[in-house]
């Protein structure tokens, strides 16, 4: 065999052994579990203000990503409206069909946010938007809160908000 061809094999068996040796040391990837430690969407809603207007309410939140993967925005499909005796359920498509407004804030007006009828919310990581919704539902006075469902993530994990009618 050629000095060259025997070099060639102990190279690349030097340099497999090297990349196992430091995903292991690193990761232990190579005997033990598949690690992976990549970020999970993080909503908050940082203001509320609801407003009755005849038999519909005008919802305004501010919605922010403060976690998650740069690559694609945070959603919440489902979002919950309740207060100690009344609640109900939004699911993407109505949260899509009752925003009668998005507002980037001014910081990021290059991030666009937005809703639509499968992801409901989608907020891009490091923006917030102010979204507002008309409900098809009168809220009598009283205090709510409002709580956005995520997904893959602990429900103690979920954005909510506190506001009063």
């Amino acid at each position: 065999m050629d000095k060259t061809v025997v070099l060639a094999i102990l190279a690349g068996i030097f340099i497999v052994a090297w990349i196992l040796g430091t995903g292991q040391w690193a990761y232990g990837n190579v005997v033990g579990p598949l690690v992976n430690y990549s970020k999970l969407p993080k909503l908050e809603i940082t203001y509320v203000n609801a407003e009755s207007l005849g038999n519909k309410t005008l919802l305004i939140m501010n919605i922010t990503d403060v976690n998650g993967p740069d690559a694609y925005p945070a959603s919440a499909p489902l979002m919950e409206i309740y207060n100690s005796s009344w609640h109900v359920y939004l699911n993407s498509s109505q949260i899509a069909n009752f925003t009668v407004k998005v507002i980037q804030a001014p910081w990021n007006e290059n991030k666009k946010d937005y809703v639509n009828w499968y992801t409901g919310f989608a907020v891009v990581l490091g923006s917030e938007a102010q979204f507002q919704l008309l409900i098809p539902i009168h809220l009598s006075p009283g205090n709510y809160t409002v709580k956005l469902y995520t997904p893959a993530i602990s429900e103690d994990s979920m954005a909510s908000h506190t506001f009063y009618v």
